[in-house]
């Protein structure tokens, strides 16, 4: 008896083909989802629906309610055999709609009858219709005594979808015969040539092992047994067994030093030690095949996948109010994170007080309408400044444990802060809102405000700030930029002397100084291009450079911060990092798996780590782990130390994710 599984892909040409040959009266068994069974005769089906008569009654059961159908043998009688002999006939002189009708009848009398589907099938392959006859096969397959030119045509078709780049249906047909025809003389090679078609689809990966190892198995002795020792241990990974893969791996690594397939193995390796937490390891094998020089697009792909294992991605499933970060500030072991929908810490050292950790709480409890809106914060060690969308500015004081709120009433000139910095050495808070530039001189608590009309800014929308011991600089959303010299006591709208303001962009995104130089990104519409700007701190000495041109979506998301050795530029598509001397640029990828589709709203740096704000999100990149190289081979450890996947490593600079939000404040998704 031929069992017919109700998988989607065969059910539906299953039906479709009986509906055409209907009606057949056979016995047939129906096995229902909920455990239930029928008995009676067929008569047809669609693909909604598939009828039978029981006690000369007609009755119908739903495809989505049936979990297979079992046909029970019966003899070819000799009516199906007639049309069979005529339908040749027809064929042979070339009369194929005659011969497939007469198929077709031979059908209807013994559906059990194998030569007819495999007569429409031959007549379909030589149409070049390669579907309809798999198709017919399958059903040739259903029934008994099989003969082994139909195993021919099954090879013969499996070729020709694997030509067309057609997987899913080389594999059905190199299957069909390698379970039903184990004596064909190619059935070593397809054992492996099929399995290696299933491994190239990530979804049959589960499938693709249990065909590999059944090859393994069954021809140790196969010229292709090296390749599928390798991807046993890939699939392993991919099917989600990261223990068994590392075994399985490393026992390859050991035993074929010299195999073509040695860096697919460190790569697949690395990813298995990624999913069981263990980096430093994960990133030895990456290293290793990024310094193979055999294969360029391998190289890439470890790359990436070095790249993605020093990221941390942090989301509201995490702790964070919102998954839209739109600000970070870093001060004395606390990294404060302000998100649409409140504000929240990040704890990096032990030694941090108490009093920084409960500040978010007091800010997010401060208003009855619901969280507030964090668009730019400010860390000092006397206290923490966060601007918001619809409240203006808000300071905490550490010292006396107190937060303040500064709206228009106190000289602020728009409730809408963008951008904070606060001058230190004169002991003075400049704020970047929508309606101009607030000075907050702290000393005598006095409030200056300056605006397009009186004071010749470029525009009002202060979106950018950067304060130097001689300059306060200001970028606008599409009027450029200007700074004020405190030499002078004025100010001066840059670049149109020298011609810069043709050059880079009219829309300024963000700023970042060092001791001796200023940075600045840009990105201008008409070109199609973003990039940033170097120059001294007087403006003088400039180096403008683009970053991306062309057609890439949001250009306007490219953010700079810089230390004192290194430069830091990310964009929505990628990281770029470069020593401020060597001019070499390091090209990083984000951890797309985890954080999908992005744009970067800020970049903040504490020693080596970059904190990244996007809109899915916050992430965390610690390069330190990218060079990490490990003294001795991972290979030779694992063979002379005991192997436990379950200890998982913990890199030491990521934060304990508990200590995100205050006692509480609740997470908010978006």
């Amino acid at each position: 008896m031929k069992q017919i599984v109700m998988n989607k892909r065969l059910f539906f040409v299953w039906l479709s083909f009986f509906f055409i040959i209907q009606p057949i009266l056979s016995q047939v068994s129906i096995f229902l989802k909920n455990g239930d069974s029928i008995s009676g005769e067929w008569i047809g089906g669609d693909n909604q629906k598939v009828y039978l008569e029981i006690d000369n009654q007609q009755v119908y059961f739903q495809v989505s309610t049936i979990e297979s159908i079992m046909f029970k043998p019966s003899e070819v009688n000799s009516n199906a055999r007639k049309y069979l002999k005529n339908g040749d006939l027809f064929n042979q002189r070339g009369l194929t709609q005659e011969a497939k009708s007469l198929y077709q009848k031979s059908l209807e009398e013994s559906p059990n009858f194998s030569r007819p589907y495999f007569r429409l099938a031959e007549i379909a392959y030589k149409e070049n219709n390669i579907n309809s006859a798999l198709n017919y096969i399958k059903f040739a397959c259903l029934t008994d005594n099989l003969e082994s030119d139909i195993a021919q045509l099954l090879n013969e078709l499996g070729n020709q979808f694997v030509e067309a780049d057609s997987l899913i249906q080389a594999t059905t047909a190199y299957s069909l015969i390698l379970k039903h025809f184990p004596d064909y003389p190619s059935h070593k090679n397809l054992s492996y040539s099929t399995a290696f078609l299933f491994a190239q689809d990530s979804s049959q990966a589960e499938k693709a092992l249990e065909l590999l190892q059944l090859a393994i198995d069954k021809y140790p002795n196969h010229s292709n047994f090296e390749r599928a020792s390798y991807l046993v241990g890939d699939l392993q990974c991919k099917s989600g067994k990261p223990n068994l893969a590392v075994l399985t791996l490393t026992d390859f690594i050991l035993s074929y030093p010299d195999s073509p397939w040695l860096s697919e193995a460190y790569l697949a390796r690395g990813s298995a030690f990624i999913a069981l937490n263990q980096n430093q390891k994960a990133i030895y094998d990456f290293n290793y095949v990024i310094e193979n020089p055999k294969n360029a697009q391998l190289r890439r792909e470890a790359r990436n996948r070095r790249d993605g294992s020093a990221w941390s991605v942090y989301k509201v499933s995490e702790g964070l109010p919102s998954n839209q970060v739109q600000a970070v500030a870093i001060n004395d072991g606390i990294a404060w994170i302000g998100t649409s929908k409140g504000l929240a810490y990040i704890d990096l050292s032990s030694q941090a007080e108490q009093n920084n950790i409960e500040v978010s709480e007091k800010i997010n409890n401060m208003f009855d309408r619901g969280p507030i809106n964090v668009r730019a914060l400010e860390a000092t060690d006397e206290g923490v400044w966060v601007g918001t969308m619809n409240h203006g500015l808000i300071y905490y004081d550490k010292e006396t444990d107190t937060t303040t709120n500064y709206t228009v009433s106190d000289g602020l000139p728009h409730k809408l802060v963008y951008d904070i910095e606060m001058d230190e050495l004169n002991n003075e808070l400049w704020v970047g809102t929508f309606s101009g530039l607030a000075r907050y001189r702290r000393s005598i608590n006095t409030w200056v405000a300056y605006n397009r009309e009186e004071h010749d800014l470029p525009a009002d929308d202060i979106v950018a700030l950067a304060v130097t011991p001689v300059t306060i600089w200001i970028g606008t959303s599409q009027s450029g930029l200007a700074y004020y010299s405190r030499t002078e006591d004025m100010w001066r709208r840059y670049g149109v002397l020298d011609g810069l303001d043709r050059i880079v962009g009219k829309s300024i995104i963000s700023f970042d100084t060092t001791e001796d130089r200023i940075f600045f990104t840009w990105y201008n519409r008409q070109r199609q291009s973003n990039g940033y700007v170097e120059a001294d701190l007087r403006g003088f000495n400039s180096i403008p450079e683009t970053v991306i041109s062309g057609t890439a979506s949001s250009l306007d998301n490219i953010h700079i911060v810089a230390s004192d050795n290194s430069l830091w530029i990310a964009t929505n598509e990628d990281i770029y990092k470069r020593s401020r001397y060597s001019g070499e640029w390091d090209q990083i990828a984000y951890p797309v798996n985890r954080i999908g589709k992005i744009q970067i709203n800020c970049i903040e740096l504490n020693n080596d780590v970059a904190w990244v704000g996007t809109t899915n999100g916050l992430a965390q990149l610690s390069t330190l782990t990218l060079t990490g190289n490990q003294p001795d081979s991972i290979s030779e450890q694992m063979e002379n130390d005991e192997f436990n996947p379950e200890e998982n490593e913990v890199n030491s600079v990521l934060p304990n994710l508990p200590n995100f939000l205050p006692q509480g404040v609740e997470n908010q998704n978006e």
